[in-house]
């Protein structure tokens, strides 16, 4: 296997519907992703026209939360032209900060037994020089 289809695989996650929510403040999905072999917990909010979300390291079994490691928003994608129903294309694009890499996110829409839910894709985007 290819060190890029090892790192495709390798770096990704899914976020469920949070069928818990009892406040507007917390988080419409949860889930979790691997990346670059660290595992974190991700929280994403609908913001408008938005998906807000966060990375951070798995909690455990502590009683607080660990500071986020990555912040970002993802943007409705454009529209394939022609098949508007193709489950290929991602519904979310963008990309997620941390203090030391970014990373760009592809959100596609998969249907579980549970239901609907997303599997996102992270890539380390190229570093820009200040």
């Amino acid at each position: 296997m290819s060190t890029q289809q090892q790192q495709h695989s390798r770096d990704r996650g899914s976020l469920f519907h949070n069928t818990d929510k009892q406040k507007p403040s917390q988080p419409d999905m949860r889930g979790d992703c691997t990346i670059a072999g660290t595992t974190y917990d991700m929280q994403a909010w609908r913001r408008q026209e938005q998906l807000a979300i966060t990375l951070a390291p798995t909690r455990g079994d502590k009683n607080t939360y660990p500071p986020d490691a990555f912040r970002g928003a993802l943007d409705p994608a454009p529209k394939a032209r022609g098949n508007d129903s193709d489950a290929s294309a991602p519904v979310w694009i963008g990309n997620v900060v941390g203090d030391e890499h970014t990373y760009s996110v592809r959100a596609f829409p998969k249907q579980g037994k549970s239901g609907p839910y997303l599997t996102l894709y992270f890539v380390e985007a190229e570093p820009t020089e200040s």
